[in-house]
Order: C-alpha cells, then sequence, then structure tokens
C-alpha cells in the first residue's frame, strides 16, 4: 500500500514536470507501456480492451498525438450480458499544425470520420455515438471540450503544459464502421512510422 502511494506521488510528480505538449505525451506513451500508474484524468492502468492497441497509441503519443480516449471496434456481448457495439475511436491533441494536416487528409481518404475542435479558435463539436449498450446510445466521441473540461480532465499539471493542452487542436478519428479494426488502427501505425516525430 505504502509502495503504491510512493509511486502514484512520484507519478504525479513527473507530469507536474511537464512544460509542453509533446513531454505531456511522452508521459502518456509511458503510461500506456506500464510505467507510469495514473495520468492526470486517469488514476489507473490502460483498460483490458486497451492491451492490442497499447503500441499503436505509444507510438502515436510519442509522434506527437497526444491521445487521451480510445476504444477498439467490438460487436457482441459485454460485461453485463448487453450486446454492445463499438465503432473503433481515438481522441487526443495535437499542437502541431501539420501534424494536424496530415492526420486530416490521411483520415478522410481512409474514409474515416474526422472531428477536429479547439477551444479559441473552433469551439465546436457535439461529438458521435460510438458506443450502443443494449440497444441505446452509450459513449460519444469527438464532443468539444471547453477550458472548463480540460482544467478538470489535466489538474495537476503545470500552467505552462496547461496552456499548451488549451493552445492545442482537439481531434478524433472514428471508424464508421461497427466492429471493424483493420482501418483506423493501422492507419496510425503507417502516419507514424513515416513521420515518427514532429516540431
Amino acid at each position: 500500500m505504502i509502495k503504491h502511494w510512493r509511486k502514484t506521488r512520484a507519478d504525479r510528480r513527473r507530469w507536474a514536470a511537464a512544460q509542453t505538449l509533446p513531454e505531456l505525451a511522452d508521459l502518456m506513451a509511458l503510461w500506456l507501456e506500464g510505467e507510469l500508474s495514473m495520468w492526470p484524468g486517469y488514476g489507473a492502468g490502460a483498460s483490458e480492451e486497451t492491451t492490442l492497441m497499447i503500441p499503436t497509441l505509444t507510438v502515436a503519443n510519442r509522434g506527437g498525438f497526444l491521445t487521451d480516449q480510445s476504444q477498439p471496434g467490438y460487436s457482441g456481448p459485454g460485461f453485463d450480458g448487453l450486446l454492445w457495439e463499438q465503432r473503433a475511436a481515438v481522441t487526443g491533441l495535437v499542437a502541431d499544425e501539420e501534424l494536424l494536416t496530415r492526420i486530416r487528409r490521411a483520415g478522410e481518404a481512409a474514409g474515416l470520420l474526422v472531428l477536429i475542435s479547439h477551444p479559441r479558435l473552433l469551439p465546436r463539436g457535439r461529438g458521435i455515438t460510438c458506443t450502443i449498450r443494449g440497444g441505446q446510445p452509450y459513449t460519444a466521441f469527438g464532443e468539444y471540450l471547453p477550458i472548463g473540461v480540460l482544467r478538470q480532465i489535466w489538474r495537476g499539471i503545470s500552467r505552462l503544459a496547461f496552456d499548451a493542452v488549451v493552445d492545442a487542436w482537439q481531434v478524433c478519428l472514428i471508424d464508421p464502421e461497427v466492429g471493424r479494426n483493420d482501418r483506423l488502427w493501422p492507419l496510425l501505425d503507417d502516419l507514424f512510422a513515416t513521420h515518427p516525430t514532429t516540431a
């Protein structure tokens, strides 16, 4: 118990020391790999459904796409016995406009839904339902996050890092087809293998 508390405290200090969006993204990659116990918006390790996507999400983060929410495509019974229908989706933050353009163009060329907003420049976006549970809408991706919500998600980071979060583009990629996993994740693999780093 004490060891876990010390680890969490040390990890919080690492997040608080970050000054830029790339530094936050590098820490997110470490969290995905299990080297950090938490990130400011999530107090635990990656969920089981994220496991297969970790290599893709890790390379995306190290390439400048700070991911903060994702899910695989799925169609079948859930833990509660109800039918779950999921679209593969990922959301995150991008500071580099050249990278933003590459992501948008690649997503659109692959037939993905691409949602982009910005707290200061383009505040819009109600999101798209990506999970249906028992025939009812359950989870949406791509909702515009105002500054107040960003402050809650990224509590505990430095002021400089939070300014970078607010100045970043909010990006969401969604596969329009339920249950499919052979479009979004390979696209990200290809995109960030070709362009592993950004300014």
